[in-house]
């Protein structure tokens, strides 16, 4: 089935609906450094397929700590957690009275958005794509939520075209 995330120029609640938060073709850092291309991450390379347990794949731990691109569906959860938010490889509806997270697929990964700081961000519906930095390992925050995967988003840049026009209004 192909891709087809949100597009680009989709705006809600003053939040770009497309999450490839890095849209220019070369983003770069706040020091100006060019940025390398991310590596494409799948949910199908996330487990050794010939393990009989859920085994980190060597894809998803060589991938450890680099810029990755992912695709997939924002869980819809009752209780939306500042600046971050669950990517599923599938339509996910989280019923958290009872169980937290635990309806939560196993390639759950918790996405956090630096560039929205403390600020929920709305509910998705539909694939979305998601650019920035993986970390791979177990980890439990500060509510003591647990994550296994985890993708830092990069900060959204723009393109020239989209300062011209910025600049023009």
């Amino acid at each position: 089935m192909p891709s087809t995330p949100v597009g680009p120029n989709r705006i809600l609640s003053g939040v770009p609906v497309l999450l490839t938060l890095s849209l220019a073709p070369r983003p770069v850092t706040a020091s100006g450094d060019i940025l390398s291309p991310p590596a494409t991450l799948s949910f199908s390379d996330f487990f050794a397929p010939d393990s009989p347990t859920l085994v980190p794949s060597p894809t998803l731990q060589r991938l450890n700590g680099r810029r990755v691109r992912m695709v997939g569906y924002m869980a819809r959860v009752e209780h939306p957690r500042s600046g971050r938010f669950y990517l599923c490889p599938r339509p996910t509806v989280l019923d958290e009275e009872g169980g937290g997270t635990a309806d939560l697929p196993a390639e759950a990964v918790l996405v956090f958005l630096p560039s929205i700081g403390r600020r929920t961000l709305p509910y998705v519906p539909g694939r979305v794509e998601v650019t920035g930095t993986l970390d791979v390992g177990y980890r439990e925050d500060e509510e003591g939520g647990v994550s296994w995967v985890r993708l830092t988003a990069d900060a959204p840049s723009r393109t020239k075209d989209a300062k011209a026009t910025k600049e023009k209004r």
